[in-house]
């Protein structure tokens, strides 16, 4: 079975959880990240450390694009709740791990009436209309600081709401609350494969034709929830933290 999960942020209690609840089996199961698998939760390393024990997959979030670049020394350190991490012996290995995520990650279906999917920490851009070369073109490219700050990354990384051509806002409310011209950027997708995300909190698990958003805000009290390709199913947990 192939699972995704929506954003984790260090709730290692709660992944815990969510493995018990879908009897995940390293042996026979996969298991991707929406990204923003640290940060903000109590416990990121031990986050990692459980992904990673599972044979974990995932794409990249903006806390990862953070976190990497207060450790390269490029970005100055914030509130964060990642100081075990960065105290860490295996820190730079974890951030080679961390640093090879791909943006933008395919998901083939071979069941029969099963469509593919397409996973992504926050969204597609209205541009993307070719995904396979779109994902090749970023995934590809050199990992040096110039592409995590580039604007494709950022993109893909931290869009929730964006206008037609493309330009992002920087609205991270409820989707309702967007001011024009600014639209939730699912609005323009007009691929036939699903779109798997996380990011927004704020709209909470969400579910149209072509689009499944699975951030259902564990780090604020919510749920952590998973979506399962095979069976197009929906499992979720309650969250351990207290409500933000």
């Amino acid at each position: 079975m192939r699972w995704v999960v929506g954003d984790i942020q260090g709730c290692a209690v709660e992944l815990e959880l969510l493995l018990k609840a879908i009897r995940f089996d390293p042996a026979s199961d996969e298991l991707w990240a929406a990204g923003d698998l640290i940060n903000r939760g109590p416990a990121s390393l031990a986050t990692l450390e459980i992904w990673h024990d599972i044979g974990g997959l995932a794409v990249l979030g903006n806390h990862e694009v953070y976190a990497l670049s207060v450790h390269a020394g490029r970005w100055p350190r914030k509130r964060d709740t990642l100081s075990e991490l960065f105290a860490s012996d295996q820190a730079d290995t974890w951030f080679a791990v961390v640093g090879r995520f791909p943006a933008l990650q395919h998901l083939p279906n071979d069941r029969e009436g099963q469509s593919s999917a397409w996973l992504v920490h926050a969204g597609i851009h209205p541009a993307w209309t070719d995904l396979h070369a779109t994902a090749k073109r970023i995934n590809e490219a050199k990992r040096d600081v110039r592409w995590f700050e580039s604007d494709e990354v950022r993109f893909a990384t931290r869009v929730r709401g964006c206008t037609r051509e493309g330009e992002r806002s920087r609205f991270s409310g409820p989707p309702e609350a967007i001011d024009a011209p600014y639209r939730p950027w699912d609005e323009f997708y007009r691929g036939v494969d699903t779109i798997v995300h996380g990011h927004w909190a704020s709209r909470g698990y969400h579910r149209t034709q072509r689009v499944i958003g699975l951030d259902s805000g564990c780090v604020y009290g919510g749920r952590l929830t998973a979506w399962c390709q095979d069976e197009d199913r929906i499992v979720s947990v309650a969250s351990r933290q207290p409500r933000r």
